[in-house]
């Protein structure tokens, strides 16, 4: 029995150890499995983050550091090469217009630091922009630097580059600006100014002066007062005070003169009707008077926020998404014209010139108007368009067709008074937009037209031609006009009536050239004008929390002068064209017969060529055969 009791004493003692080793196996299993798992947790998160600042440093909107090194060619080096710093370091947020923003904030030795450059690029057009703004404050002083730059389509730079030094001790400001600018064709303007503010109890009184300097020795003198008084409490003292908030007035009244001369080169594009034009104007202008007066008053109204009853998390409302929906819907066609009134005209006057060889001499009165009321997903829209026209006129044209082509002019004097209005009004689920303008002129013109047009040839399918067209016009205008807009908007929560009333008494002598040679055309032009202007406008409204009431008053007299060069390529005829000489059957339609065809076309050539090349080898083997002796 001993043995036995030992044998089963034995063999306990081995299931327990078998046991245990068992429970220390699953233990060591569990903390490997653990280890592995918190291994496998920390790659995961090491990846996710790596993949997060990959994306972080993956530019969104198109744009590469050659874009910003072309763009900031008119800046100095270091410059440069904080703007390139910025863009690769900074914190990146991509807007909702595409464009990208990298920002850097940072305090050093008692200075407050803050840098944002925004950029974007057209990747159809290879147009690029960047705006950079810096910040810096040490105590009372703070510097505003802003840099900005874009590329047009034929790659030409133009760049603006600002400097603002703001000193305040106790209650007066002094501020100077520093302004570069450089033009497409490498062409500076430079702008020095300087303005002082004095702060009186709740008046704020500032005077500035600043000087623009540009090509050509032009030189414009610019002075403004501006004088801002408030009144109320600030929000800040009615938080002391534990008030509720009432809001401040603030009474903004300004004049400003400008007196010298400025020249200005601007650039352009349109794609209009099958045609790209891409143009370039020169202005100078000479103002021996110019000032305006205005003046503003603002209420910061209670909190004003915008419609959040079906905003949910940042989202746009459902209404917002609604009205999207129905201006789909709309331009798909999901619309209804209640009321239309065709375009007419009952001045008795034909399209000018719509006949060669006419004549007309005498007077002509009547009415042109249109008139239409649209209901549709996309809300509801109205326009309402009259003149009268009372004139006296002299045309004659004549044209001539001969071997070569066409040649003709066209002239017209005339004396005409109009008086015109326009109404136009949009209402749907965010708000109501609607406009109102008035005008009445008398004007006294004469006017030349001479064109020259080749026969047409055919190229590629298409009639091209080439030809040259030059007018001529000398005019003199009175008038005097008004115009009012009414915006009021849902979200964000808006309502503004601005008005302007002006009259003007002009002289201005202009004439252009247009060069035309099949779907490529050039055309210039150049203006040179003298004369007076007045003008009046006013706005009340509630925006972004304030109500504002404000007008100004201006008059000028000066003289002017201007040119421009345009370039137009007609897309649609370059379609046509490469429609024709793809059509390779002669169908009337590009499809895969077409690649069959331009491939049998293409094997017949080559087999062409190369029977051909196999004689021209032959023959001059023979020819050689025969020079040699043997």
């Amino acid at each position: 029995m001993a043995s036995v009791s030992n044998k089963s004493s034995s063999g306990s003692s081995s299931a327990a150890s078998s046991i245990a080793a068992q429970q220390a196996a699953a233990q060591a299993r569990a903390a490997a499995a653990k280890k592995a798992a918190e291994a496998a947790a920390k790659k995961a998160a090491e990846a996710a983050a790596k993949k997060a600042a990959a994306a972080a440093s993956k530019r969104k909107d198109g744009f590469e550091g050659k874009h910003l090194n072309k763009l900031t060619k008119n800046f100095s080096k270091t410059r440069a090469g904080d703007l390139t710093r910025l863009d690769k370091k900074g914190t990146a947020t991509l807007n909702k217009d595409g464009s990208q923003t990298s920002t850097i904030e940072k305090d050093k030795k008692g200075t407050q630091t803050r840098s944002e450059l925004t950029t974007t690029r057209n990747k159809f057009t290879g147009e690029s922009k960047m705006n950079f703004e810096e910040t810096k404050t040490t105590g009372n002083r703070e510097r505003e630097t802003k840099l900005t730059a874009q590329t047009d389509l034929l790659g030409r730079t133009t760049s603006t580059k600002s400097v603002q030094d703001q000193v305040k001790n106790g209650n007066v400001t002094n501020t100077k600006l520093r302004e570069t600018s450089v033009d497409a064709w490498g062409g500076k303007k430079t702008t020095n100014g300087s303005s002082k503010a004095v702060e009186t109890g709740r008046t704020t009184v500032t005077d500035g002066t600043s000087t623009t300097k540009g090509a050509f020795n032009t030189k414009q003198t610019v002075v403004e007062h501006k004088t801002e008084v408030r009144t109320g409490k600030s929000s800040v003292e009615e938080m002391q005070e534990g008030q509720g908030k009432k809001g401040t007035t603030l009474t903004t009244t300004t004049s400003k003169s400008t007196t010298g001369t400025d020249f200005s080169l601007s650039s352009s594009k349109e794609f209009k009707d099958g045609t790209f034009t891409l143009k370039d104007s020169a202005d100078w202008k000479k103002n021996s008077f110019n000032k305006e007066i205005g003046k503003e008053k603002q209420w910061e109204l209670k909190d004003a926020r915008a419609d959040t009853g079906f905003t949910q998390q940042n989202k746009s409302s459902k209404l917002d998404k609604a009205q999207k929906v129905g201006d789909l819907l709309g331009a798909a066609g999901l619309k209804k014209t209640v009321w239309e009134e065709k375009a007419f005209d009952t001045t008795g006057k034909p399209a000018p010139f719509a006949t060669p060889n006419s004549e007309f001499v005498g007077s002509r009165v009547g009415v042109r108007g249109e008139g239409s009321l649209t209901v549709g997903a996309n809300g509801v829209e109205g326009k309402f368009k009259r003149e009268a026209v009372a004139g006296l006129y002299a045309e004659k044209s004549h044209e001539t067709t001969g071997k070569y082509g066409t040649a003709g002019y066209q002239a017209q004097a005339k004396l005409e008074a109009k008086a015109t209005f326009d109404a136009q009004g949009k209402l749907n689920a965010n708000g109501l937009d609607v406009s109102v303008g008035a005008k009445a002129s008398v004007s006294a013109e004469a006017s030349i037209k001479g064109t020259l047009q080749t026969r047409p040839v055919k190229f590629a399918g298409v009639d091209l031609t080439a030809g040259v067209e030059g007018n001529a016009r000398v005019a003199a205008e009175a008038s005097a006009e008004a115009t009012g807009k009414v915006t009021i908007t849902r979200n964000p929560p808006t309502a503004i009536a601005q008005g302007k009333v002006g009259a003007s008494a002009v002289v201005k002598a202009e004439a252009d050239v247009k060069v035309s040679a099949g779907p490529f055309a050039v055309k210039a032009s150049g203006y040179a004008s003298a004369g007076a202007e007045a003008t009046a406008s006013g706005v009340i409204g509630y925006s972004d929390g304030k109500l504002k009431i404000g007008g100004s008053l201006g008059a000028a007299l000066g003289v002017g002068l201007g040119g421009s060069v345009a370039v137009e390529v007609d897309v649609k005829q370059i379609g046509q064209m490469a429609k024709n000489t793809a059509d390779v059957n002669g169908d009337g339609k590009l499809d895969l017969n077409d690649a069959k065809a331009a491939g049998s076309k293409a094997i017949s050539a080559v087999s062409n060529v190369a029977s051909g090349a196999a004689s021209a080898v032959s023959s001059a083997a023979s020819t050689v055969r025969s020079w040699l002796p043997w």
